[in-house]
């Protein structure tokens, strides 16, 4: 195949994959900000947003932190949500897909066009910078991240004892292999995340250029579980050293998960922390998949796994829980 069709061919594929990654977390009309929300920018952090309810009060920061698709999409959606529950709810867009001439604008060319090598310390920098806006209590600060964004939350838990709290749905427990238009013929090369300018080591896929190739007949479970078969010398590098995070932890996962086995990589996270001593909780949905962010009814999900039905009731189950674990670490 020529390389801008085969370029083109994975831009298309992996843009698949984004927009399964992180389904629209909750109903159309939960999107809509009233007018009690204000909505403010992150000065000196691109793209950032703060959604809270208005008035003097200091709220406890819950950043949202955005899986394969990128941009500002679920902050778009959730930051409201959040806001209404009493938090500021921060947005951070970290990666914006760029395919050059082979796919669409990216909506933030300003941003990483590759997940490659994204910056987890870039933390540091939003949390300084929430600490100068009014009505922001930046000494109560949770991450709430979703697929890759749970990826990236348990990476910066791991290092930043400030963190408070961590909600990660559908987790991974190791650093996974990067990708983008840069590596598309160096497969097994580049991580997804670094920490203080050094790359992290990782996991490689097995065949992912390949499997995304085939389009709607891709396993990109597979691609995952086979790259950790193969690589077994790689777990101790590559695994997330979640019990160097003293704080409360919340696991949401689905058995079902067509995307990575979330429900195993959810228990090895707390198999890892109650080695050390820490209590986690982890909600596993037998018949769920990926698609369990928010408190939505039944909705079609592209390549998710489970059913809409299954993954629907896994959260209602869940947002309770979680609106519970929020308030109980975060709230006065």
């Amino acid at each position: 195949m020529p390389i801008a069709l085969f370029v083109k061919a994975i831009a298309i594929c992996v843009g698949l994959l984004a927009l399964t990654v992180t389904a629209a977390p909750v109903r159309a009309q939960e999107t809509v900000v009233d007018a009690a929300i204000e909505v403010m920018a992150v000065p000196g952090i691109p793209h950032a947003q703060v959604w809270r309810m208005a008035g003097e009060e200091a709220r406890p920061v819950v950043v949202i932190l955005h899986g394969a698709d990128g941009g500002d999409a679920a902050g778009r959606v959730m930051g409201p949500m959040l806001a209404r529950l009493g938090y500021a709810a921060v947005g951070l867009p970290y990666y914006s897909p760029d395919w050059g001439d082979y796919g669409p604008p990216p909506q933030f060319p300003d941003l990483p066009g590759s997940f490659l090598d994204i910056r987890v310390d870039q933390l540091v920098d939003l949390r300084r910078a929430l600490g100068t806006m009014s009505g922001v209590d930046v000494e109560r600060f949770a991450l709430f991240g979703g697929s890759k964004g749970s990826e990236f939350a348990l990476i910066a838990a791991s290092r930043y004892p400030w963190i408070d709290a961590v909600v990660a749905y559908t987790p991974s427990d190791v650093v996974w292999e990067g990708w983008g238009l840069e590596v598309i013929e160096a497969e097994g090369t580049r991580s997804s995340f670094s920490f203080d300018g050094e790359a992290l080591p990782f996991m490689p896929y097995r065949g992912f250029v390949d499997g995304l190739l085939a389009g709607d007949a891709a396993d990109l479970r597979a691609i995952h579980e086979n790259g950790r078969a193969d690589h077994p010398e790689r777990e101790a590098v590559a695994r997330i050293p979640v019990e160097a995070y003293a704080g409360p932890v919340l696991l949401i996962a689905g058995e079902q998960d067509a995307q990575w086995n979330s429900a195993r990589q959810a228990l090895n996270i707390v198999a890892s922390r109650e080695a050390a001593g820490l209590v986690t909780e982890a909600l596993i949905y037998p018949g769920a998949g990926h698609d369990l962010i928010g408190d939505g009814g039944p909705r079609e999900a592209h390549r998710s796994g489970g059913t809409p039905e299954a993954n629907a009731a896994a959260r209602a189950e869940a947002w309770p829980r979680v609106v519970a674990f929020l308030a109980r670490h975060l709230q006065p």
